[in-house]
């Protein structure tokens, strides 16, 4: 692509970035909606919290898709006009792990489920047995796993409010979304401690981190591959960037790679043309590092940190290439004690998809107990070098801490 090409294309999407676009707004209890025409997401928040009478401060509202998907910034762009959108506020739920086991149960036709009564009593005894008997009725049809597209599974995606087309890019997406839930957990724990409060010199530290986890997660693309079954390591053909549904950008359109461009676009939006060579220059150094490569970040107004890509054999799924998991056991265990009853394939069908999110992406060292008070304690010591920074990334972020479990593996008592 050309340079003209490529700037007048960047400057395009800049422009459609701020188009105004119309959402119906509810909030957790679904009992009221309203329209909000907005063109950012502080804006649909802003008008959402009038309608709604909610006087909450903005930071504390998150806003999501029927499907439970939480909207960034960067995702409110790729919606499309009329989507519908949630209002959460602090302390609030959309809808819990027995609300989908419902409407999972109600899909494949459990003969006792009658009434709502008796789907409540069924549900509040013992949840975890429960699901485990979920996964032996749901159908092994295979006949529509290796499927893709939209148009060729239509019942897969019934009730998903996303413009995505494609199974992979959904589940990337799905990811994407965890771990950035990671990231917004992780930020409010550090905010709230007294050491972000009381301590400027580790305020400053922490501040500098986070903006480095957040420039870091975007070149990791928010490891949304580990659930894209394109990126399996039985599949030889996969590549650094997503290629789905045709494009020629050869990523979805809420990617990082994709997202990064626009970026600079804006970085650089002062009526004059760098060219790319003068833009890599501002914004890209070399560094030796424990992977081939890192983008340097401006100490001066970010982070004195530097982000990193990584190798393609670095980027792959946790599944095979049909897209089936395996529960890697509870936390201290080597392995999974329920060997094959625990697997399950969210390509297959709607039902295993709903099944799937109470799955978990476990961290081994806790995040809550152990990595954040870690974090604050070496601001405090101004012991965060690179190392600690890097390994505590890994460890909040990554498969080297994060382990793929069953709900009933899933232990939330201490992890000593």
């Amino acid at each position: 692509m050309s340079l003209l090409a490529y700037c007048f294309s960047r400057l395009t999407e800049s422009k459609n970035k701020h188009k105004l676009k119309g959402f119906k707004v509810t909030d957790v209890n679904r009992t009221r909606k309203f329209g909000v025409a907005c063109r950012s997401l502080q804006e649909l928040k802003r008008k959402a919290c009038g309608k709604l009478n909610i006087t909450n401060d903005l930071a504390e509202i998150n806003m999501y898709l029927l499907d439970g998907s939480l909207i960034d910034e960067e995702f409110f762009h790729t919606l499309d006009n009329q989507t519908a959108v949630v209002l959460q506020r602090p302390g609030e739920k959309l809808l819990s792990d027995a609300d989908l086991l419902y409407e999972t149960l109600k899909q494949v036709n459990i003969d006792y489920l009658t009434a709502g009564e008796q789907a409540s009593k069924f549900l509040s005894d013992n949840l975890k047995r429960k699901i485990a008997i979920l996964h032996s009725v749901l159908n092994r049809d295979d006949s529509k796993t290796t499927l893709s597209r939209r148009e060729d599974h239509p019942e897969w995606f019934r009730g998903l409010e996303t413009n995505i087309t494609t199974k992979e890019a959904y589940m990337h997406r799905r990811c994407q979304d965890r771990i950035r839930s990671y990231l917004y957990k992780t930020i409010e724990q550090i905010k709230a401690s007294e050491t972000w409060a009381n301590n400027q010199q580790a305020r400053l530290h922490l501040h500098r981190i986070i903006e480095y986890f957040k420039l870091q997660l975007k070149e990791d693309h928010y490891f949304g591959y580990y659930f894209d079954r394109s990126r399996s390591f039985s599949d030889e053909s996969k590549q650094c960037s997503d290629q789905v549904d045709g494009a020629n950008d050869n990523c979805y359109d809420h990617c990082p790679c994709k997202l990064n461009k626009i970026e600079i676009t804006e970085e650089f939006s002062d009526d004059i043309i760098h060219s790319k060579d003068e833009i890599d220059a501002k914004r890209i150094s070399t560094a030796d590092s424990r992977h081939s490569k890192r983008l340097a970040v401006d100490e001066s107004e970010i982070s004195p940190y530097v982000v990193f890509s990584r190798e393609k054999e670095e980027q792959y799924a946790l599944c095979d290439a049909m897209g089936e998991f395996r529960c890697e056991g509870i936390w201290h265990a080597k392995s999974c004690a329920y060997g094959d009853r625990h697997r399950i394939n969210p390509y297959r069908s709607r039902e295993e998809l709903i099944l799937f999110s109470t799955w978990n992406l476990d961290h081994k060292i806790e995040r809550s107990r152990s990595l954040v008070p870690q974090l604050l304690k070496y601001s405090e010591e101004n012991i965060v070098d690179k190392n600690i920074v890097f390994g505590l990334y890994d460890n909040l972020f990554t498969v080297k801490n994060l382990r793929l479990v069953h709900i009933i593996c899933h232990d939330k008592g201490s992890h000593n």
